[in-house]
Order: C-alpha cells, then sequence, then structure tokens
C-alpha cells in the first residue's frame, strides 16, 4: 500500500492540548489515522472501496 502525507492548518494552543493531553505523538497520529479511516468507511461506497482492496492485493 502507498501512503500519503495529510497537511493541515489548526489551531496551535488547542493542538498543543491535545499532545499535552496524549502525551504520546504516536498516539495521536495513530488517533487520527483510526478517524480518517472512519471517513473513509462512511463516505466512500462499498463498491468503491472493494475495487480499491482488490488491487492491494
Amino acid at each position: 500500500m502507498k501512503t500519503s502525507t495529510i497537511q493541515i492548518q489548526y489551531d496551535k494552543e488547542k493542538l498543543e492540548a491535545i499532545r499535552h493531553c496524549l502525551k504520546d505523538e504516536v498516539k495521536l497520529e495513530i488517533e487520527l489515522t483510526a478517524f480518517l479511516q472512519t471517513l473513509y468507511e462512511k463516505h466512500v461506497p462499498e463498491e468503491v472501496r472493494e475495487g480499491i482492496e482488490s488491487q492491494e492485493g
């Protein structure tokens, strides 16, 4: 599977608060990845997802 990098702008103080409360940068990445997966499953039709998954092998 090929990956892409996503870059967004977000309020600095809010991001620092999230980082402080999570206390683990890796956990933030895991949380964001899980949320993106949820969005993918919610908005991408099943037929399209099946097509993508079949290309992955």
